[in-house]
């Protein structure tokens, strides 16, 4: 079972390591449940992450968890003294707010690629908080599998879909470069078009075959030869009918 675990492990954590560029050292942010197991089993967690990635981890925690493990001392004294010497992250939350609800804005952001090892593990025995933070893509979920083994949650089927449609999109142009390609695309379909209608050409050549050229439409400066005689012949109609007009007049005068 050991055997199988360890390589689920390594699995789950290669999804982060090509996806979101994880790399030593890890940042674990564990919670208050988390610490109360791990000090009751006596679990050395840097050095079981150590044996089961070959590589080191920092472990934190926040105000907030502090706070809450402060309130609840009397009930687990050791717990709040190992959270007492773990790095505090500075949540930047004031009293009110649970630590669950300040584990989730603590990893709400994607770090920038100037702060790649900025990206936090949340290690926490929470079931509820554990299916919140599992939707998140760029958030690996540790806990304690039978309080004893580290295991960290494979990543969400919506997590996959989501890191490859981010990566299909990373090679796709962007509206300048889609402008800059158009105008190349057209000439490339042009140039191909010629070619297969002179490799067309060709082949009828050789077959011996007489292409009929298709039915040209009216010429349309005959049409306006027409319109213009048209015009001509009225125009002399018109003077015709005023010669006959005069002759008639002239006739009738002398008569």
């Amino acid at each position: 079972m050991k055997i199988k675990k360890n390589k689920n492990f390594k699995k789950n954590l290669q999804f982060y390591r090509i996806f979101f560029n994880f790399h030593q050292p890890y940042q674990l942010v564990l919670d208050g449940n988390f610490i109360k197991v791990m000090t009751d089993n006596g679990i050395d967690l840097e050095r079981q992450f150590l044996k089961l990635t070959k590589q080191k981890c920092w472990r934190h925690t926040t105000e907030c968890v502090l706070r809450e493990l402060k309130s609840l001392s009397h009930l687990f004294p050791r717990a709040y003294q190992v959270a007492q010497k773990l790095s505090k992250l500075n949540c930047k939350h004031i009293e009110g707010v649970s630590a669950a609800e300040c584990l989730q804005d603590v990893v709400k952001q994607v770090p920038s690629q100037e702060s790649a090892n900025q990206f936090y593990w949340i290690c926490t025995q929470d079931e509820e908080l554990k299916t919140e933070l599992h939707q998140i893509d760029h958030v690996p979920v540790c806990y304690l599998y039978q309080n004893n083994l580290l295991e960290l949650i494979e990543p969400s089927r919506k997590s996959r879909v989501n890191v490859k449609q981010k990566s299909a999109n990373k090679y796709q142009p962007n509206e300048l470069e889609k402008k800059m390609i158009q105008p190349i695309k057209k000439q490339i379909n042009k140039e191909l078009v010629e070619k297969r209608m002179l490799k067309e050409r060709k082949v009828v050549q050789s077959l011996g075959i007489k292409l009929r050229k298709p039915a040209k439409g009216a010429n349309p400066l005959s049409m306006k030869k027409k319109a213009l005689n048209l015009k001509i012949r009225k125009r002399r109609h018109k003077i015709k009918g005023k010669h006959r007009r005069r002759l008639q007049q002239a006739q009738q005068q002398q008569g």
